[in-house]
């Protein structure tokens, strides 16, 4: 429950991105629960839309 709710503290823009990311047709989802913690737990959002941009390739 608490990794979960940690996904609250993400930017909101970086909430509703992961909202609507594509489905994965094959393969490994590169996109994964502790990447995303990890932008998580960093307070600016700021800097999680750089991590996030560099975990995406945005």
């Amino acid at each position: 429950m608490t990794q979960i709710m940690n996904l609250l503290m993400l930017a909101p823009d970086i909430q509703e991105a992961i909202l609507f990311l594509p489905r994965v047709e094959s393969g490994r989802d590169p996109i994964n629960l502790p990447r995303v913690q990890r932008i998580a737990l960093t307070p600016d959002w700021r800097k999680q839309r750089k991590m996030w941009g560099e975990l995406t390739g945005v």
